[in-house]
């Protein structure tokens, strides 16, 4: 008996198999893990009452790829059947190089021929089709396209044409060209293949390959031909003229240039078809070059010749009726267009009765600055170490039947702060915030601290308009994306009982919000959402327990309008009883023709950036979200119906937003404009205040933000170590916009607005100030006032550094750092009184060490009002009280300065004679600084430490001099 040899074992076979199984297994832990995540997000959409957005989004996806897909397969189906018959396979020509690569295709190929095209047809169509999905937005946008109203100069198209068509179709040109392409290389190389093509031996191409592939070929240049309108209509986002928009070259040279390229395309298809008929590739190939020239000379080199020879010479005239048309449609992208200019005179004729007649306006500046104020709430009123009051907002209230500016916080959970670690801690026992502090912007409590409406844990009030009947806040601005399971065996967190002790409240969600956990296959799924097996095992959770996500505010609203944009800053209003948070929603788009792109360097906020996109030339602020901080209920209301964008949701979303007639009466009276649209707006007039094309191509009269004089400024006021002039001497932060209760120049009434001065480029003089107005019924007005050409009014960077010339004031400065606090000087506001201007800082003081650090980061003491700061015609003045300056400043305003409040320590007295020795001393103080730096740099440590010695001497003196030593 004969025995074959048994095959060696090959040892890295069950290696091999091992990674097979560990590749499937990893594989399937995707799969399940990818369809946990959709399907709990279906029960999150289902959760909030939107399933309708969610089928909207899953089902426009799905669709889009399998339409897709059926398209791409059939296409390269059609074309692989085409060749098995246009060239039936013939053995290779041994003269062909690829010759045995060709026949052992053939061989095994060929009798798998149907399933070879199914499988081929299947893998690519799949592989085109799935980049179709990542269109959804743009096929949504195009089917519920809204007009304008407005026509472009250039083609006459309606606006809507490029804001909602031209993205569609170009995501469509350049799928349609990339299908077309991979089926071209698919035929002509199954032509190869099949011994069609056969180059080396003479044999040329078939007369039926040559067919197929004229074919091809003049599709894919009447493609071409189309992707060129496109790019003509593009034209109106070119920025060869300076400016966005159809420039005199785009004009007069690429768009011709493009009508010949469209022709040409047109023509080398017609080329293409004829040559079917025809023997040989020369048409074609002449065609070829021929578009190749135009390209290159005609699309190129010709509008760079007309740019360089024409129009950069006589730039300014050429480009003129095209700056108009980009200054046009930038002031349309940005609601600039119905800006209304009013004239102010700033005059130097304010007198104390103008002060008395405007009380209203007086009595409401804010005295207190929103970044000084944070760690002051933070100190006093976060109670416990896992609370926080992470932002403070302005807002208006009517306190004693007077609309009062107010300062509020809420006190969120601090997710970073928890007393204890574990997962049923940081899950289901501290779940949520507790209530909010809130203090009028106009007064000072004794001390020079805030006077509090609400403050403490429950809620104490002084007023029953800020009652709050449900404090919690389970859904804030800073929540995590962490989330929370209520309604457990394990007692939630309430409230501490007694601020003074470490006795808690514990309590129980009563809410409907969250994913109701009623089965295990619920709980399974959101385990291998989390990654966590505690949510599957865990023995506190019930069937009716409730697992909350996305809490955080923003992203809540994001995740039900996914076409709209977020403000930065959501802000928390009192409204009857309970705690609502309001989101300022934006539409926006990138394909606004002739539009500027905006300038987006001041949205980010402290850290913290806006969800605006960086490249949008259009914007509208049309929806305000409102969120229960309990419930989680979320409300879209349509302020701006006139925008075709919320229009075009609208259609996309029936039923998901609200007209502005179902706002709860009473809560618009706290919508305000939102801070980073009015940002935005503020960067763009800087330039489009200017109509005349010329004088705006030439630049001739540019605005800038004015320079802050602050150093409140989160990231420098929670530093203890920061200086300002030693940190960065030149540094010019631009003023933020600020919020103001005030009458306005000829108008009698308290309008709550927002306010953004202007200083000529490089020039430091007030020039402009921009308004945005907040209440009912102007919501959305703005309005700029421009101060005469000849003015000389200062900026605010100027009285701020007046402020620190002023011997007074840096002498009182220096006395203060003497006792180990350091001066902050808060937000200053350009208040606008009659036609005059008033500056207002107020100063705080703060100590230095750190023994007071906060887990939230405020190291130093508690910030504590001192002084204020009012400068009025060069005049500068600090008291304690702003009635107090502003009865220096203009006699008697008919309102006695406020009383020194107990405790608090008088400013100390010198008499005229001694403040110019002060003053003396000081400079000498200073340039013994100047020379220890000097000393410093040269090395030399024992001069160093003598100058210093010196100037330490020498401030002691001053100091000594004004407390009256």
């Amino acid at each position: 008996m004969i025995e074959f040899p048994r095959a060696a074992r090959n040892p890295n076979a069950k290696q091999s198999r091992l990674g097979i199984y560990l590749a499937i297994a990893f594989g399937a832990i995707l799969v399940i893990r990818a369809l946990a995540v959709f399907w709990t997000d279906y029960l999150w959409y289902e959760s909030v009452g939107q399933t309708s957005v969610w089928f909207t989004l899953v089902f426009t996806k799905v669709w889009l790829i399998l339409g897709a897909f059926v398209v791409a397969f059939g296409v390269i189906f059609l074309n692989m059947w085409a060749v098995d018959r246009i060239s039936p396979a013939v053995p290779p020509h041994p003269d062909d190089v690829d010759a045995e690569l060709v026949e052992r295709y053939q061989e095994w190929v060929l009798p798998r021929a149907r399933k070879f095209r199914l499988g081929i047809s299947t893998f690519l169509g799949g592989m085109v089709a799935l980049g179709a999905g990542a269109y959804w937005r743009e096929w949504l946008s195009f089917r519920a396209s809204e007009s304008f109203g407005i026509a472009d100069p250039i083609f006459g198209n309606d606006v809507s044409r490029y804001v909602f068509e031209l993205p569609f179709f170009r995501a469509a040109f350049g799928w349609v060209f990339q299908l077309l392409i991979v089926t071209a290389l698919i035929a002509a190389a199954l032509h190869y293949f099949n011994g069609a093509i056969q180059v080396a031996s003479g044999r040329g191409v078939s007369s039926g390959v040559k067919m197929h592939l004229s074919l091809i070929f003049a599709v894919i240049a009447l493609a071409k031909a189309f992707g060129y309108l496109l790019d003509q209509w593009s034209l109106v986002y070119s920025e060869r003229g300076g400016v966005f928009g159809v420039s005199y070259t785009d004009f007069n040279a690429q768009r011709p240039a493009l009508n010949l390229l469209i022709f040409i395309s047109i023509i080398a298809a017609i080329i293409l078809v004829a040559n079917v008929f025809m023997r040989g590739w020369m048409l074609p190939v002449v065609a070829l070059a021929l578009w190749l020239f135009t390209s290159i000379v005609v699309g190129g080199i010709y509008p760079a010749f007309i740019q360089r020879f024409r129009v950069d010479p006589e730039a300014v005239t050429r480009e003129a009726p095209f700056v108009q048309n980009n200054i046009d449609f930038t002031r349309q992208a940005y609601n600039l267009e119905d800006v209304e200019v009013r004239p102010f005179a700033a005059s130097a004729n304010l007198t104390g009765a103008d002060i008395a007649a405007n009380r209203a306006t007086v009595d409401n500046i804010r005295l207190w600055d929103p970044s000084v104020l944070e760690p002051t709430y933070r100190k006093l009123q976060e109670i416990r170490t896992f609370y926080s009051l992470p932002d403070v907002d302005i807002d208006r209230y009517v306190v004693d039947g007077e609309l009062t500016q107010v300062m509020i916080a809420g006190r969120e959970l601090d997710e970073e702060n928890l007393p204890a670690e574990g997962w049923v801690t940081e899950t289901s026992v501290f779940t949520h915030g507790f209530g909010a502090v809130l203090s009028p912007a106009n007064a000072v409590a004794q001390g020079g601290q805030p006077a509090f409406f609400v403050q403490d844990i429950p809620p104490t009030t002084t007023d029953e308009i800020f009652r709050i009947d449900e404090p919690r806040i389970y859904f804030g601005d800073r929540s995590q994306s962490r989330y929370k399971i209520v309604n457990t065996d394990e007692p939630e967190a309430d409230f501490p009982d007694d601020i003074r002790g470490d006795r808690i409240v514990y309590g129980s969600y009563t809410g409907k919000a969250g994913v109701q956990l009623s089965s295990v296959f619920r709980r399974a799924a959101f385990a291998t959402r989390f990654l966590n097996l505690d949510t599957l095992i865990a023995g506190q959770i019930r069937s009716d327990s409730r697992l909350l996500m996305v809490r955080n505010v923003r992203d809540r609203v994001a995740r039900i309008a996914p076409f709209l944009s977020s403000d930065d800053d959501p802000y928390l209003v009192v409204f009857n009883g309970r705690l609502i948070w309001v989101v300022d929603l934006y539409t926006t788009t990138n394909q606004y023709p002739f539009s500027q792109r905006a300038e987006t360097g001041r949205l980010s906020r402290e850290g913290r950036r806006s969800s605006l996109p960086e490249d949008f030339n259009y914007i509208r602020n049309s929806v305000k979200a409102t969120v229960d901080a309990e419930s989680g209920v979320v409300n879209l209301y349509i302020i701006d119906p006139d925008d075709p964008l919320i229009r075009s949701q609208q259609r996309i979303f029936p039923g998901l937003f609200k007209d502005a007639s179902q706002i709860p009466e009473g809560l618009e009276e706290h919508f305000r404009y939102p801070e980073g649209m009015f940002r935005v707006q503020s960067d763009m007039y800087l330039k489009y205040h200017i109509s005349d094309p010329k004088e705006f191509f030439s630049l001739v009269d540019p605005w800038q933000i004015a320079r802050d004089p602050s150093d409140s400024s989160t990231e420098q006021f929670r530093d203890p170590a920061f200086n300002r002039t030693t940190a960065n001497p030149n540094a010019a932060r631009p003023m933020s916009p600020y919020y103001l209760l005030l009458e306005l120049p000829e108008e009698n009434k308290l309008s709550f607005i927002l306010m953004q001065p202007f200083t000529p480029a490089e020039r430091p003089n007030m020039v402009a100030f921009l308004v945005a107005k907040s209440d009912p019924g102007e919501y959305g007005e703005l309005i700029v006032y421009t101060l005469p050409a000849d003015s000389s009014s200062n900026g605010p960077g100027q009285v701020g550094d007046f402020i620190n010339q002023n011997t007074d004031i840096s002498a009182q400065f220096t006395l203060w750092g003497q006792t180990g606090s350091r001066v902050v000087k808060g937000n200053m506001q350009v208040v606008p009184v009659n036609e005059s201007l008033l500056y207002v800082q107020p100063i705080f003081l703060r100590a230095d060490s750190p023994s007071g650090a906060t887990p939230g980061g405020d190291a130093g003491g508690i910030p504590e009002f001192k002084q204020i700061v009012v400068s009025f015609d060069g005049e500068i003045v600090m008291r304690e009280s702003l009635n107090e300056a502003l009865n220096v400043i203009f006699g008697d305003t008919g309102v006695t300065a406020q009383p020194v409040d107990p405790g608090t320590t008088p400013p100390p007295t010198t008499t005229p004679g001694e403040m110019p020795e002060v003053s003396a001393l000081l400079d000498q103080a200073q340039q013994a600084f100047d020379d220890a730096n000097v000393a410093l740099r040269e090395g030399d440590l024992a001069g160093y430490a003598d100058k210093v010695q010196r100037a330490q001497d020498l401030v002691n003196q001053a100091a000594d001099l004004l407390n009256g030593g």
